[in-house]
């Protein structure tokens, strides 16, 4: 089926089991250090790439987390799901090493969660998640956090954040903004459906199948994509590299039952788009498209699963249909 992994990018889905070996540098006799925020100044816009400017070296200490600017967005409430881009600079090279403002996408955050951190990024969400108050923070806020890594973070939990451009003696800040809440169903005008669409076949308010029974056998020789939009969002733009947040079905031509569903959970799943994470009839169909849409994409095998097909739900050469619900993009 799809991929289910948020993040195919490995600094993201880094174990925290393993160890690096990148270290700091440390303090020079003659370098000047400050504690907390009196060590960096940040600006600009929010919902674009920090600029960060370091004075001076983090001194030992706690960290500090605080919020920069709030935001004028919907109140986030225990549980909430919500899309956040960050920015990550150390105090040695003075550069941002990581950025999902750019080429990577956001990463979803869930508002209160007190989970073990399983991947490099989750320590990261972690402190800004620290700072949200249910009830009170709003989407559009922007929150950093100034950290001594060695105070903060054990040895080897320190060095398993090379693949952030993070040694284990390094003063950090990260910065996130607080983008977009997951939408719950798709939300714009509506359009006909096609003469080619399948029958969307729905039980309380769920989408449960997609009966194709009474439209012709596609050419499985296809090379094309064949899309339509049901529902037109006014939302952003899909882009390449996004993170998307969806809810879908899947079910191959005159089949008996989805192969995949996100709707029967109640979970939307999420996929970083344009990149092969998932296969070519969605990267070719869901970039360009706005959040709050509804798209139909009939997949011939080239853009599917080809000749070899996916498990016994998906037989060699099936034509895909699928209904998906673009809830969130960055």
């Amino acid at each position: 089926m799809l991929s289910r992994l948020t993040r195919p990018a490995a600094l993201l889905t880094a174990s925290l089991c393993g160890l690096a070996v990148l270290a700091g540098c440390g303090d020079a006799p003659d370098e000047k250090t400050a504690k907390g925020f009196d060590a960096v100044s940040i600006s600009g816009t929010v919902g674009e790439t920090p600029e960060i400017d370091w004075k001076a070296r983090v001194a030992s200490g706690s960290t500090e987390t605080a919020v920069i600017e709030e935001g004028d967005g919907p109140v986030l409430e225990e549980g909430d799901m919500v899309l956040t881009n960050i920015a990550i600079s150390n105090d040695v090279t003075k550069d941002v090493t990581f950025d999902t403002y750019g080429e990577e996408g956001a990463v979803l955050l869930e508002v209160g969660a007190e989970k073990e951190p399983v991947q490099v990024i989750d320590l990261m969400t972690e402190l800004i998640n620290q700072e949200i108050e249910p009830g009170t923070t709003t989407v559009g806020t922007r929150i950093a956090a100034v950290v001594d890594v060695e105070d903060e973070w054990e040895t080897n939990i320190a060095l398993a954040l090379t693949p952030l451009g993070i040694g284990n003696e390094d003063g950090i800040v990260v910065v996130a903004d607080l983008d977009a809440v997951p939408l719950d169903a798709p939300e714009g005008e509506k359009q006909a459906a096609p003469r080619w669409a399948p029958e969307i076949v729905e039980k309380d308010g769920k989408i449960t199948a997609l009966d194709s029974s009474g439209q012709p056998e596609p050419d499985a020789a296809a090379k094309d994509l064949t899309q339509a939009t049901l529902v037109t969002g006014t939302g952003d733009v899909v882009e390449k590299n996004d993170l998307i947040v969806v809810n879908y079905i899947g079910q191959v031509w005159d089949g008996d039952k989805p192969f995949d569903s996100s709707y029967q959970n109640d979970a939307p799943a999420t996929f970083t788009i344009g990149v092969g994470a998932v296969v070519k009839g969605w990267d070719e169909g869901l970039v360009g498209k706005t959040v709050g849409s509804r798209v139909l994409l009939r997949i011939p095998p080239k853009l599917g699963y080809g000749k070899e097909g996916q498990g016994e739900d998906i037989p060699g050469n099936s034509t895909l249909y699928f209904v998906i619900d673009i809830l969130a993009a960055g």
